[in-house]
């Protein structure tokens, strides 16, 4: 009866741990204004992602430009130039970062869907039309590209609980997996059980989390630009859960090998003694 609760324990403790671990993930990576910003840098450069961007900042520099129909076929072109030589002007850096910090507000802060502002861009467009032109026009304020509608909002709330969780779910496996040991006939053999199975679910995480492009694939979006966006981010966001299960399989590793390691040693204190 002692092994077998230890042994469900032990389960409890690892499940718990893995969605411990998910839900700190979440909130360092995407929950967190710095964290989303970081992991959709590496967005800036995708070709695929920025080739169909172009066209909806293409289309918002227009509307804020309010260019007379009279010169309308002259600014035309050069805003398309514009648009397509943004990436290499020395100001796209800073611009695409707020454009991420701006998205993240107005996705988590505000009530509606996945939204990308794309202001900043529009900015930097705008500048360099004007500069071409001689017409002064001021960035717009807000320039919103709706990635998700606000019938989204329900697993973006889902997503904001699951991340704040993750204190409560570390404090639950660390109390599993203390009971488990006390409970066990053999507390070696239990922490030897015990980094097996996290070890065993690190890799189903590490395979999981590879994954999540796949799974972007499968899903239906409105719009170009929401469905490159979905492939650029979901790559992004699997290399980095990814490279964050490293340390928990290896954490899970000592623990397995310090269980073992336990358990010989006393395999050969016994036999000394007899």
């Amino acid at each position: 009866m002692r092994t077998f609760g230890s042994a469900i324990l032990g389960l409890a403790a690892v499940l718990l741990a893995v969605a411990a671990f998910c839900s700190a993930w979440l909130a360092e990576h995407v929950v967190s204004d710095n964290g989303f910003t970081s992991l959709g840098q590496p967005l800036g450069t995708d070709a695929a992602f920025q080739q169909s961007l172009s066209e909806a900042i293409g289309q918002q520099a227009a509307d804020s430009l309010q260019v007379p129909a009279a010169i309308e076929p002259f600014v035309a072109p050069l805003i398309t130039g514009a648009v397509q030589g943004v990436q290499s002007l020395p100001e796209y850096p800073q611009a695409w970062d707020e454009t991420l910090r701006r998205s993240h507000a107005q996705t988590f802060d505000g009530e509606g869907g996945v939204t990308l502002d794309v202001a900043p861009l529009v900015g930097v467009v705008i500048n360099g039309v004007g500069s071409e032109t001689g017409i002064e026009v001021a960035p717009p304020e807000s320039s919103p590209v709706q990635l998700a509608g606000a019938d989204q909002r329900r697993y973006l709330e889902l997503l904001v609980s699951a991340a704040e969780a993750w204190p409560f779910l570390a404090l639950g496996a660390a109390a599993a997996a203390v009971l488990s040991l006390l409970v066990a006939r053999s507390r070696t053999a239990a922490l030897a059980w015990l980094g097996l199975g996290a070890l065993l679910a690190g890799g189903l995480m590490w395979i999981g989390a590879g994954s999540l492009p796949a799974l972007a694939e499968r899903q239906t979006y409105g719009s170009a630009v929401s469905e490159t966006f979905a492939a650029a981010f979901s790559t992004e966001a699997a290399a980095s859960l990814q490279a964050w299960t490293i340390p928990f399989l290896l954490g899970a590793a000592v623990l397995m090998v310090l269980g073992l390691l336990a358990r010989s040693l006393r395999g050969v204190l016994r036999g000394r003694r007899r």
